[in-house]
């Protein structure tokens, strides 16, 4: 067991708790956390006077519910720019309180998310990160029989449920980054991080890079958000600011200028040899704009039983687009007697959008009426539609086969498809930057 300072922070964390029962005392707050927590943003540039633990932000609750505390809070020069919770599941009981836990977690995500929910404000959102520590024990780590909506009847631990449940609350971006940790207490000290993209040093990068991009907004973004903190009239006051034509169009400039990164950072990413595809989809996220202007929100990703979708985008008209992303270094053609065809990753691609279309088509109109009866978002699932995202030219030419030919081949494919389409990474990113620099002339 490695001795860093994530493993002291936790064996210190155990240490104040065993302390307090001996002394039977109360225990206030989990110092060791806050303290390894303080030092990763001071090594990160924030100036310690500025990190105010326990403490809540002068952000009013966008659904009525006063000042949030946190436990940890960075203010800097009167902006808020990192929020974090600690949270702890200790004992025999952990499952009488799991349920009260994800709702707690996510309603205050939420709640804190709408107040920044306007685009001018999103470069200056501040982080926001969640610690999870569970203890390891014997009815933390028992499988047990639970109902998955997704797979039917399962065996899972609540373990592997508050994993699963941390894992999609980073994915659908309610928060930047957790740390979840599995931890028994002295003497048999154990520490475990069950997922590279929920440990602390994935954790410590996220905020960091966070910190880093408020920093690097613009003046105008910079003051929107200290005025967000100081007033609660903030929509007042955001209305009055874009109802005028010169405050219209330096929000609008804002949210093309932060597009564009989004799509620079994609156009990267797309390229880069380690890129996977699950990156691609957490760094795409809910972004649906790439897609174009005729997409209005996002469904969720399961629908019909056994199905789960990339990006499933909702059309104006209410119908359902499902987008089926592989990865950037999927392979796009190969050879066949003298020619080029698509190769079979994009053949099984397809055919696995054809299935999803087929189990829309077949049980569509029942899904919608039984939608429609509970009172939850009925879409249009007639005639629904798909896309495949896989590979970029770039990464298949070669000296003997061109990104001309390789875009030849796949145009040729498409030309025979009818309600599926097969873009490359490159279409679809360099379709959003054009869309955005005609965005950016019209302001001028």
């Amino acid at each position: 067991m490695t001795d860093d300072p994530a493993t002291r922070a936790i064996r210190a964390f155990w240490q104040d708790r065993q302390a307090a029962a001996t002394e039977r005392r109360l225990m206030l707050g989990d110092d060791a956390i806050t303290e390894l927590l303080t030092d990763m943003l001071v090594r990160h540039g924030v100036d310690r006077n500025a990190i105010r633990p326990r403490q809540a932000p002068k952000l009013p609750g966008a659904y009525g519910w006063g000042n949030r505390r946190w436990d940890l809070l960075v203010v800097d020069d009167e902006l808020p720019i990192a929020a974090i919770d600690v949270k702890a599941m200790i004992g025999p009981s952990l499952g009488n309180n799991m349920r009260n836990r994800q709702e707690e977690i996510v309603a205050a995500a939420t709640d804190f998310a709408r107040t920044y929910r306007l685009p001018q404000l999103q470069e200056v959102k501040p982080f926001v990160g969640l610690v999870m520590i569970v203890e390891d024990n014997e009815s933390s780590a028992r499988p047990r029989h639970s109902p998955d909506p997704a797979a039917g009847t399962s065996v899972t631990s609540y373990q592997d449920r508050i994993h699963t449940f941390l894992s999609r609350i980073v994915k659908d971006s309610l928060y930047d980054a957790v740390w979840f940790v599995i931890t028994a207490p002295p003497p048999n000290f154990t520490i475990a991080e069950p997922d590279d993209a929920l440990s602390f040093a994935h954790f410590s990068r996220a905020a960091d890079e966070r910190m880093q991009q408020i920093s690097a907004a613009d003046d105008d973004a910079t003051a929107f958000g200290r005025t967000l903190a100081d007033r609660a009239d903030i929509e007042d006051i955001l209305s009055g600011i874009t109802s005028t034509p010169r405050g219209l169009s330096a929000a609008e400039a804002s949210v093309i200028q932060r597009r564009r990164d989004v799509v620079a950072k994609l156009q990267r990413l797309a390229l880069e040899p380690a890129t996977t595809e699950s990156a691609m989809q957490a760094a795409i996220s809910r972004n649906y704009w790439l897609f174009g202007g005729q997409y209005i929100a996002m469904a969720q990703r399961s629908i019909v039983p056994l199905d789960q979708y990339d990006i499933p985008l909702v059309s104006a008209d209410g119908s359902l687009h499902i987008v089926e992303l592989k990865g950037p270094a999927g392979r796009l053609v190969r050879e066949h007697r003298g020619s080029l065809i698509v190769a079979d990753e994009v053949h099984e691609a397809v055919s696995q959008c054809l299935n999803y279309l087929r189990s829309l088509d077949e049980t569509g109109a029942t899904i919608q009426t039984l939608r429609q009866n509970e009172g939850r978002p009925a879409y249009d699932f007639r005639r629904s539609r798909a896309t495949v995202i896989i590979g970029h030219p770039d990464r298949a030419a070669t000296d003997t086969v061109s990104r001309i030919r390789i875009e030849q081949a796949i145009r040729s494919y498409n030309a025979h498809l009818s309600r599926i389409q097969v873009l490359t990474y490159a279409d679809l990113l360099d379709g959003a930057e054009r869309a955005l620099r005609f965005e950016e002339d019209s302001l001028e």
